[in-house]
């Protein structure tokens, strides 16, 4: 009994204030590349945790495919023989056998060549290659875990001013530059040890996170980045099992533009752009008032203007919403609340084209004319993960061959029988198939691929959601595809200082308009232009 109240005490318990004003501050250089008009440093209180975890790893093969080129590498090259010893119909052993000659993986004879045996190798030992020490960071309010991990510590030079709180040494030695931080008073906080599954998610994170910010990339371009369920989680461990308590120095600042919606944005504590996951926990800290001083420090970043405007944030952030909730609501009935994740996805992306309208900074409209191609994307992407879950995708992806060039037909073949309009543009016709299959059996994967996934599995519902759309719309996935292509182009626009024929207004409103269509479409809601 009192080896469990321990542990209990251990794991999950009330803390008075373990975080000091002279707790040491980690800095990742969390330094807005927008531009602002206010910035302010604040110090978010984190757990941090040493781990050795398993890293994201591309492979080339599944589980299956690994299975058949070992029998095959042991001498058995039979499809009858293999999948008799692998318990698998013969015709799906042929199938995979099939595709792994495609790659070049067997020869004709069902015999490993070179490549089929080096990759046979990699998968074999690449669990023992994938492992890598690091560090998490838990809320202490809520146990939550940040979706970064770091593979070093880097702390921020600290000095105590006359008021006794911390401000950062920024700048040169010869040439210092000090920054005042807001420091919140950490009370009621609970100590939880985060959960292997916890872990590998937050690892996950991270590393899409990176190859976001790394690259502007075609939209069907990612890697196939998964995870070995089993052996990682039993690969996840602790150096040390107690947390050590430190501050996380990142920035909030103001947008420069003045008529923006979006009042304050967080800059991600560590360098990989604005943080809306950490936005929407300090904006959920000033409506419950958990951080005391929060609500003032932020009307002191905005300035009298917006204060003369909004007696607080909470009209300012209310005001966009009600309108954006009403626009939704009029477009498609009130019908779509009953899909709650969509219903935000597309009020977020109202509120994105409310606060466009209002810019009048041609440099500035750049910027919110790609996060609304961002948003339509995302809620188009939510969509297909929504018929997911009523029209299963699982295993659709074994209707097309491993060679990209021979599914032009079948993809076509399958719109065609669908309702839509062909031929289908290329860049749906060039999605590699690995990338619909992840996107089919896990739901991951850019629009393109999800949408690829919901129409091979056409075929099997004769009342599938796409078909009742395509009656309709039978343009419906050219519009599609021009959404995920003019999001990947724009990106590029938004980011290069030669813009030369940049996208305007009208070409976000004509992607809101699909995204609608889209919804419409396959939810059979009343659509309202």
């Amino acid at each position: 009994m009192n080896s469990v109240k321990h542990l209990t005490e251990k794991f999950f318990r009330t803390t008075a204030m373990p975080f000091r004003k002279d707790t040491s501050v980690l800095y990742y250089n969390p330094l807005p590349k927008a531009r602002w008009s206010q910035r302010q440093y604040l110090l978010y209180p984190v757990r941090m945790y040493r781990v050795v975890a398993p890293r994201v790893s591309s492979r080339k093969v599944n589980i299956l495919e690994k299975a058949v080129l070992g029998m095959c590498r042991a001498g058995i090259t039979e499809a009858a023989k293999i999948g008799h010893h692998l318990d698998i119909g013969t015709d799906l052993t042929a199938l995979i056998i099939s595709q792994l000659a495609d790659r070049d993986y067997v020869d004709s004879r069902g015999n490993l060549t070179q490549k089929g045996q080096k990759v046979l190798e990699d998968e074999t030992s690449s669990i023992a290659q994938e492992a890598t020490a690091g560090f998490i960071f838990q809320d202490p309010w809520t146990g939550d875990l940040f979706p970064r991990f770091a593979e070093r510590e880097d702390y921020a030079d600290v000095r105590l001013n006359n008021s006794g709180f911390p401000e950062l040494i920024l700048g040169t030695t010869g040439r210092p530059n000090y920054q005042r931080a807001f420091m919140p008073q950490v009370k009621n906080t609970i100590e939880q040890q985060p959960s292997p599954n916890e872990i590998i998610k937050a690892v996950r994170e991270h590393e899409r996170t990176l190859k976001n910010v790394s690259r502007i990339k075609d939209d069907d371009d990612d890697d196939t980045w998964v995870f070995e369920k089993l052996p990682t989680l039993d690969r996840v461990s602790f150096i040390n099992e107690e947390p050590t308590d430190l501050w996380l120095a990142t920035c909030i600042y103001v947008p420069e533009d003045i008529s923006s919606g979006n009042v304050w944005k967080v800059y991600d504590p560590f360098g990989l752009g604005d943080s809306p996951w950490l936005l929407r926990k300090l904006e959920k800290h000033r409506k419950n008032q958990t951080i005391q001083g929060l609500e003032n420090f932020l009307l002191n970043m905005l300035g009298d203007q917006r204060k003369e405007q909004f007696n607080n944030l909470d009209d300012w952030l209310i005001l966009a919403d009600r309108e954006a909730c009403l626009q939704v609501e009029d477009k498609l009935t009130p019908a779509i609340r009953r899909w709650e994740e969509l219903f935000d996805d597309i009020v977020a992306l109202e509120r994105l084209y409310i606060e466009a309208k209002e810019v009048t900074d041609s440099r500035i409209i750049l910027d919110k004319i790609n996060n609304i191609l961002i948003a339509s994307q995302n809620a188009s992407e939510r969509l297909f993960k929504v018929l997911q879950q009523e029209y299963s995708t699982h295993n659709v992806w074994t209707r097309l061959s491993q060679r990209t060039q021979h599914n032009h037909e079948p993809l076509n073949q399958f719109a065609q029988s669908a309702g839509f309009t062909i031929p289908l543009p290329p860049g749906l016709l060039s999605v590699d198939r690995n990338k619909i299959r992840m996107a089919a059996v896990h739901g991951n994967g850019s629009l393109r691929s999800l949408m690829l996934a919901a129409l091979l599995a056409t075929p099997d519902h004769s009342t599938h959601p796409l078909k009742v759309a395509a009656k309709k719309y039978p343009d419906l996935l050219h519009q599609l595809d021009q959404l995920a292509q003019k999001r990947n182009s724009y990106a590029g626009h938004a980011t290069s200082q030669h813009t030369t024929q940049p996208l305007g207004l009208t070409h976000a409103v004509q992607q809101i308009d699909t995204v609608y269509r889209l919804v419409a479409g396959t939810l059979e809601l009343s659509y309202q232009p």
